[in-house]
Formats: C-alpha cells, structure tokens, sequence
C-alpha cells in the first residue's frame, strides 16, 4: 500500500507533482506527498502526523520540533536500564519521529537503510516500555489504521472535529485501560495485552494476528497458550528493554528459531547481553518456563518459575532482578 490507497480511503484527490520535484531525498517519499495530499487533522482518530514543508530539505529542522521528545525516550530508558537496539536521531541511523499518537505515543521510522524508500515504522506507547516493529512505510501503517477502525470511527476529523467527537471516546478508554490495570487481580496475559491495546492504534492487532497465523501454521507446532495469545496483538518489538521476536522472521530480523538441532531450546528474544526462550524438552508447551544463555555461551539459566507473560510482566513492573 502507498500514499495513494490513504488518499483513495479519504475520499481525497491526489495533488498534481511536477517532475524531479525533490521528493525522497531526506524522508521517504510517500510520506511528504501525504503531506501536500491530506489536511491537517487526526486519521482514524489514533494518528497525526509531522506538517513539515515539502520537500523535507534537512532532517536537523524535519526533528527539531521533536528533539524534547526524544531527549524524553532516552531519559526514560536510561531510567529504568533498559536497552533499546536501534539509537536515535542524530546517531547514524537513528531512529527519526514522524507522527504521534491521540494517546501520546509516538511514530518513528527505522532509518538504519540508507534508502528513505526503505524506512519502516516503530510504534511507541506514551511510557516508551513497549517498541512495536511494524515493518511498513508510513503510508501504509496509516492505510491499516484506516482499514482497522472501528465502526462508527471517523477516517479523518480537523481538530476541532476531533476535540468535539472522537476525543471523548478515546478519554473513555484511556479510563477503562488505567482501571483495568488498576485491578490488583489482573492476570500477566491480560495485564500485557491490555497495555498493547491501550496504545489504541487500529489496525496493529490485524497485523500481528496475519504474522502470527501464518508463522505458526508453516513452521511451528504447539506453543504456549499465553505467549500465543500476546503475540496475536504485539507484533514484535521491544518489551520492558528486551527485544521480542517477531513470530516469523524478516530480512535483517530474526523470529522465532530454535539454538539448537536437538530442539531444546526455542528462542523468543534477546538483550545485548542474554538471548531468551524455553526449554522444551520436557512436557508440554503449557510446561515450558523462560531460560536465558549468555551470549559467550558460558551459562544457561532457567527460570522454573517465569513463563512468558509472568516473566515480561516483571519487566514491564519495573522488576529487573531475574538477570
């Protein structure tokens, strides 16, 4: 999908370019001809997006609106200790913001390909503990979210629209969200797959939901009942600083892979230092509990108590103790 599937699900007419009209050369194209295409506004009542002049002739001014922002991302993460891959901007190949969320989390492309055609979009929530990797242009993330929307959810409101409309419905779930965690009861899986879903974008369970279904189904067989039903929301990413595979791996990505040929241990993740999964060679998958390597090799520790979700709910709680 491109910017011309959004303009098309709009209702809009694409503007008229000119050629060798520069676009491309700093960000990726698509992206600065939504810009000259679409008013200002909220997309599905989940996304805005950067109005910079086009064509973007510097990325110094295209993120000096935004360089708080960042300063706050890595704050955040030198805080809790938790280590994030990919840098930022102006690192070489630092991730760049695009766009924000209507629940203050924010949009990022993955500029490590020196090809701006080539950026692919990270999701933040607005606590900067959850990374999603969405490897899709801006375009089309924006063409999921419209696709995805619920029923009854305006494809594109000013922003006085939005503050008279659709704000109060996304208030109304930022309240339900906060009293679901709130709730001292509240179960790992459901804990994670409520703070996922709060990052409220449509269209990202879809995504996860086609990753997940064809992954399993070409190359694996039973797994963990909780580690199925968070990966059915979260596409990959990063969790509470440790990385989580995507189901199926990508170029450049790797997925879900066994370490070894006997099939003992299945890895789900990573951290610069530990590589994570499960050891399988006893009962079934609901059996399985979290074990971590070192990356030289030299030690295997296994966690008999941490299953998937308990073992990432301790991370998201702040809880840094098992390694």
């Amino acid at each position: 999908m491109n910017h011309l599937d959004v303009i098309r699900l709009l209702g809009l007419d694409a503007p008229l370019r000119a050629q060798d009209d520069g676009h491309g050369q700093v960000v990726p194209e698509d992206f600065e001809l939504l810009v000259q295409a679409l008013p200002p506004g909220v997309i599905a009542a989940s996304v805005l997006f950067s109005r910079p002049d086009v064509p973007v002739r510097s990325l110094p001014d295209f993120t000096e609106e935004t360089a708080l922002r960042l300063a706050d991302m890595e704050e955040s993460l030198r805080t809790r200790e938790h280590a994030l891959p990919p840098s930022f901007f102006p690192q070489p190949g630092g991730m760049v913001p695009w766009g924000r969320t209507a629940r203050d989390g924010v949009l990022l492309w993955d500029t490590t390909d020196p090809d701006t055609a080539n950026w692919t979009t990270v999701l933040t929530d607005s606590d900067f503990q959850l990374w999603l990797d969405l490897p899709v242009s801006a375009s089309e993330f924006i063409a999921r979210a419209l696709l995805g929307r619920p029923e009854g959810v305006p494809a594109l409101e000013t922003y006085e629209e939005y503050e008279a409309g659709s704000f109060w419905n996304v208030a109304d779930d930022v309240r339900a969200t906060a009293t679901a965690l709130a709730n001292p009861e509240i179960g790992a899986v459901e804990e994670i797959i409520t703070k996922v879903r709060g990052i409220g974008v449509p269209g990202v369970r879809q995504y996860a939901e086609e990753l997940l279904d064809h992954a399993v189904k070409e190359s694996f067989g039973a797994l963990p009942a909780d580690y199925l039903a968070i990966m059915k929301e979260f596409p990959g990413g990063v969790v509470a600083g440790i990385r989580v595979f995507p189901v199926e791996a990508r170029p450049e990505t790797p997925g879900l892979r066994w370490l070894d040929e006997d099939r003992l241990f299945l890895q789900w993740g990573e951290t610069p230092g530990h590589m994570f999964g499960w050891l399988t060679g006893q009962g079934s998958p609901e059996d399985w509990r979290i074990a971590y390597i070192e990356r030289s090799g030299t030690a295997l520790t296994h966690l008999e108590d941490q299953t998937f979700s308990t073992f990432l709910r301790r991370r998201l709680r702040g809880d840094n103790s098992l390694f």
